[in-house]
């Protein structure tokens, strides 16, 4: 029997499996994609920055945002400054506060709470200037001691009482900063909020100090006039030696050299040539007249109850001073020397006129008042006299120093 011969066809592979789990991958990413798809319309009721947007389509959403919306967040916000009471307008739109139009759109489906704000962004630079702006510097403590102005210039038995008469104090006030860091927060919530009002933090910036070397002056203690004539060469060094003392500040419990502060008096600092008594005689001198500025000083301390450490009358009588209550001046020979025994600076403040010079003396001795009286004057040889003069210090209503001095002149000038 002869064999029959049979060609069997090569096996096709089998791939129901890999098309089955295609399909499947393929249903799956569209199943997600569905479930990510924007809803058609937004939540009803669904409002943007105040702004009705429920219902609504994507086309009718971005329209509302770019119209409505974007007005609401545009408008000026009334921004008050935490703490303070002020208040200040604010342009958005000058601020750097400005709408995130797509990304509003987006919240408007995506969001989950039926009020939402529109999304803004804020450019800090701006926002740092427009709040700069409406930073208030701290202005510090001031005292303003006022130009003297003639006062007290008797020639015999007077007294003076501290007053605060010429003394103009400031405590000084804080100020603030406005930083943008923390004001951005807040005002992103209101303005895509849609409010139109919003309260900033500050940081506050306390008062400055008084300044260096017056605390505790608030009074005028002590202050004299002298007069003198018009036009005369010594008027030129009166006034000289007053604008370098004016201003002076002795701090508590130091001393102050009329010498050692205004230095010797020569041509080339302007002084000029004048009458002064030189070993009881009347001569030309560079500085003469300055014992009027000496003078005018002395008393000034003298009615403020300040210890006079150096001081020495003129050999012969001059008129225009006080008898016994006067002190002339001599670079290295003679100086006054004045002590602040207070807890206060003294300021020595001067105003000079054509006929006149004045020394008010700002500090504080509270209700000091000081009395002086001059003694009966007692002959001497050559038209002199001998005096004596007494200072008596009360504070609080009691007496807390007494002091007397004598002096005995020559002759008159």
């Amino acid at each position: 029997m002869t064999g029959t011969t049979y060609a069997v066809a090569p096996r096709r592979p089998v791939i129901v499996t890999t098309v089955a789990v295609v399909l499947t991958a393929v249903v799956a990413v569209a199943a997600a994609c569905a479930t990510e798809r924007r809803p058609r319309l937004t939540p009803a009721g669904r409002t943007i920055a105040g702004v009705p947007a429920g219902g609504l389509e994507e086309s009718e959403v971005r329209a509302a945002v770019e119209s409505s919306v974007r007005a609401r967040i545009g408008q000026p916000v009334t921004v008050r400054i935490g703490g303070t009471g002020e208040t200040f307008r604010l342009d958005p739109a000058a601020a750097g506060i400005t709408l995130d139009a797509e990304a509003t759109v987006r919240a408007a489906f995506a969001a989950t709470d039926s009020t939402i704000p529109a999304a803004v962004r804020i450019d800090p630079a701006k926002l740092g200037a427009a709040l700069a702006a409406h930073d208030r510097a701290a202005r510090p403590a001031t005292v303003k001691l006022a130009a003297p102005k003639p006062r007290l210039e008797a020639k015999g038995d007077a007294s003076f009482t501290a007053s605060s008469r010429g003394v103009d104090r400031s405590e000084g006030t804080a100020g603030w900063t406005l930083d943008s860091a923390a004001a951005a927060p807040v005002l992103r919530t209101a303005i895509g909020g849609g409010r139109t009002e919003a309260t900033i933090p500050r940081t506050p910036a306390p008062p400055g100090t008084e300044p260096a070397g017056l605390s505790g002056v608030d009074q005028l203690i002590g202050t004299f006039t002298t007069r003198h004539a018009c036009c005369e060469p010594r008027v030129t060094n009166i006034h000289l030696i007053a604008a370098m003392v004016d201003g002076t500040v002795i701090a508590p419990g130091t001393t102050f050299s009329l010498n050692a502060k205004v230095g010797e008096r020569t041509r080339e600092r302007g002084f000029v040539a004048a009458p002064a008594i030189v070993a009881g005689e009347l001569e030309d001198q560079l500085g003469g007249g300055v014992s009027q500025f000496s003078t005018t000083l002395f008393n000034a301390a003298w009615f403020a109850g300040l210890p006079v450490l150096e001081h020495q009358p003129h050999s012969k009588y001059i008129s225009r001073y006080p008898p016994g209550r006067e002190a002339t001046l001599d670079w290295g020979h003679i100086d006054q020397v004045i002590r602040n025994d207070t807890e206060a600076p003294v300021v020595i403040r001067v105003a000079t006129t054509g006929t006149s010079v004045t020394v008010a003396l700002y500090g504080h001795t509270g209700d000091r008042k000081v009395v002086s009286t001059t003694g009966p004057r007692r002959p001497g040889r050559n038209g002199g006299f001998g005096v004596s003069v007494t200072r008596t210090v009360h504070d609080d209503g009691r007496e807390t120093g007494r002091t007397t001095l004598h002096w005995t002149y020559t002759g008159l000038d």
